[in-house]
């Protein structure tokens, strides 16, 4: 894609993820304050809703260095946060080491099982960041009452008009050694699944569902 075209596509999604905000109602559950430092983890077809929610927040956020990557990229270096390109399999020894160093100045946030999935993956890089950086995981899931949920890999999720969004962030996970990183990802995995009861509990949709 031509430099223009790119320049006009982050600024028209920009605009339209603007608008979309203001016709949404967003509820929160257990947010840190913007400057608190960790690693936030959420499932990559969740990115949409969070971008929503925490728009301006300075959060650098890993994305694929592919050119599907850069049409995410744009947009959020437009929303307010730090785009860091990269994954498992090209850049992602740099981005690594990039995560690192904003992980101790600010938040970072990492899909776990992005960009490529499968669903429910999760990469060793993010215990790797928490690790490195000193920071814990704070784990976060997102539940939407009208969405549309596209055909992708990971059922990739847009709210509609006026629907109703709730967001619930877990309790920070420390990762303390290298040897713990097993241990992580199963306390990870939990609070995921009891975030996401949570929503259910409250009629919020949370799970992988077919397009209504």
């Amino acid at each position: 894609m031509h430099k223009a075209a790119f320049w006009l596509e982050k600024k028209a999604a920009a605009c339209f993820l603007r608008l979309l905000k203001k016709a949404v109602r967003i509820e929160v559950s257990g947010q840190p304050e913007n400057s608190y430092r960790c690693v936030y983890a959420f499932w990559h077809r969740n990115l949409l809703i969070l971008t929503l929610q925490r728009m301006n927040s300075g959060a650098a956020v890993l994305v694929s260095s592919s050119q599907d990557g850069e049409l995410i990229a744009g947009p959020l270096g437009e929303l307010g946060y730090i785009p860091i390109r990269g994954s498992t399999t090209r850049g992602g020894a740099q981005a690594l080491k990039e995560l690192v160093r904003l992980g101790r100045e600010r938040c970072v946030a990492i899909t776990p099982d992005g960009p490529k999935g499968p669903v429910g993956t999760i990469q060793p890089g993010i215990f790797q960041v928490a690790f490195l950086a000193g920071i814990p995981i704070v784990p976060i899931a997102a539940g939407c009452d009208r969405e549309w949920v596209f055909n992708t890999w990971d059922r990739f999720r847009l709210p509609k008009p006026f629907s109703r969004i709730k967001v619930l962030y877990g309790q920070p996970i420390w990762v303390r050694d290298k040897d713990d990183f097993a241990n992580a990802e199963e306390r990870l995995r939990s609070a995921f699944s009891a975030l996401e009861q949570d929503l259910a509990g409250v009629g919020i949709q949370n799970e992988i569902t077919k397009e209504r």
